[in-house]
């Protein structure tokens, strides 16, 4: 935001002659009823661009910025500029039809402009109607100011004395009109204080190289372009048109958004990519003020709440700004700063909820329980614990007959079962054992069953033998 201040100089009125032919053309007989019907913003008001020698200035050439509802006497804007030989010149004379209360007529007065990431305030006075004329504030606004750029780029503005009523302004309609009121003003600048001129007198020139070397990047219309102009050009008024083509080759090169899906059967909780901090509730929403406009940021609104939502700036004042509104499954992205709040309301303006630009790009989704709060991280699945190896289950060995035995896991019969193994062993246990095979000792028992060691007789039985 930038402030200007100088010197007031006494307002340039407007000369009989031309001033009457201004009023003829538009049927214009603007009075104090003037601030009800331009804050209105009638659909019919329109620009108009006047240029011709002025009788009643010893015939200076003088221009005429005009912005009203022609053959009525709603008019919100009028301003002038001459090539008077003064330094005079340097200034355009432009009345805001604003409401200004009960500020005394001649008593110093701020202007505020703002809109589409413009922010500016001027210093000027109040200047109430006496029969014929405007009632709202007169600036003095130097030609080479970066107000003529925007109102020369931007679609559309908002302007207001502090702590009273804003008024639109529609610009992109008379955006030839403005163009050549401005053209017009550095004209008269240059030709009347030529080198001793500003800047931007200079650039009015047909042989100024920065106005040549502007024209060659518009003519070859590529961000590239642009950025070389201003690597020799960073300032003026031709840089600031060269950054507003470069915004605008951006958002041309931005990947189309895709359709949003329809809305869900059962609300889920809002979304937040970037989520630093809670934000704000409804119920602070009179606390609530723009606090300045240093970190540029952007906010993406995802309505999946099922029903329309308004969006809604609060400005620095605490007033709710409209920037338009989203129908179930519409989405929008703004270019904001990161101390602006942005409220959320119904179709009738009642706040839903509110929600505060972070660093970057941050994405909400209102849902129909509103409230943005911040998406939880996704969960990871536990992994299931390792499952122990299956044990091995020992193979049952072949069941042999009974002519065989089982050596080494083979049925071999009985009759070859000493040959089996080879020599130096032998069968023992059902395996083939080192070793020579080693008969066990049998001792013979006698025909009549006695046991070892005795013998038998028909007179003594089992007996030792003696």
């Amino acid at each position: 935001m930038s402030l200007k201040s100088k010197p007031r100089s006494t307002p340039r009125s407007l000369p009989r002659s031309l001033a009457l032919a201004v009023f003829l053309l538009l049927g214009v007989s603007a009075g104090p009823s003037f601030v009800t019907q331009a804050l209105a913003q009638d659909a019919d008001m329109s620009w108009q661009f006047y240029e011709a020698n002025d009788p009643d200035n010893k015939g200076a050439m003088t221009a005429r910025l005009v912005y009203g509802v022609p053959e009525t006497d709603n008019v919100q804007i009028i301003g002038v500029c001459d090539a008077r030989p003064s330094t005079g010149v340097k200034f355009s004379s432009v009345t805001f039809g604003a409401d200004t209360g009960d500020l005394a007529n001649g008593a110093d007065a701020e202007l505020r402009f703002s809109g589409g990431g413009f922010e500016q305030t001027l210093k000027g006075h109040v200047q109430r109607s006496e029969g014929e004329g405007l009632t709202g504030v007169n600036l003095d606004i130097d030609n080479a100011d970066a107000l003529w750029t925007a109102f020369a780029e931007k679609d559309s503005l908002d302007y207001q004395v502090p702590g009273y009523r804003a008024a639109p302004l529609k610009l992109e309609p008379g955006r030839d009109k403005i163009k050549s009121f401005i053209e017009a003003c550095r004209t008269y600048e240059k030709a009347v204080l030529g080198d001793q001129g500003t800047d931007t007198a200079a650039e009015t020139g047909d042989d100024s190289a920065e106005k040549d070397a502007f024209a060659s990047a518009k003519e070859l219309g590529t961000v590239a372009g642009f950025e070389a102009f201003l690597s020799n050009y960073p300032s003026g008024f031709y840089a600031d048109l060269a950054r507003a083509y470069v915004d605008k080759l951006n958002a041309k090169s931005a990947p189309p958004q895709a359709a949003a899906p329809p809305p869900p059967a059962a609300p889920a909780p809002a979304m937040v990519t970037t989520a630093p901090g809670p934000d704000p509730s409804c119920r602070s929403l009179s606390t609530l003020r723009s606090q300045n406009s240093d970190t540029r940021a952007k906010l993406t609104i995802v309505n999946k709440s099922g029903m329309y939502r308004s969006v809604m700036w609060i400005d620095f004042n605490g007033q709710p700004k409209d920037y338009g509104g989203l129908n179930a499954g519409d989405q929008m992205t703004l270019d904001t700063f990161m101390t602006h709040p942005w409220m959320m309301a119904d179709g009738p303006g009642n706040c839903i909820e509110i929600v505060m630009p972070h660093a970057g790009t941050r994405v909400v989704t209102l849902t129909g329980n509103g409230g943005a709060v911040q998406a939880p991280p996704p969960q990871r699945k536990a992994s299931p614990p390792p499952q122990p190896a299956p044990k091995k289950k020992k193979a049952a060995g072949p069941k042999c007959r009974s002519r065989s035995v089982l050596i080494d896991g083979k049925c071999v019969l009985k009759s070859n079962a000493p040959g089996y193994c080879r020599p130096g062993y032998h069968v023992k246990g059902g395996k083939c054992v080192h070793g020579a095979y080693v008969a066990p000792k049998v001792q013979k028992k006698s025909v009549h069953g006695c046991p070892p060691g005795l013998s038998w007789s028909a007179e003594e039985g089992c007996h030792e033998n003696d």
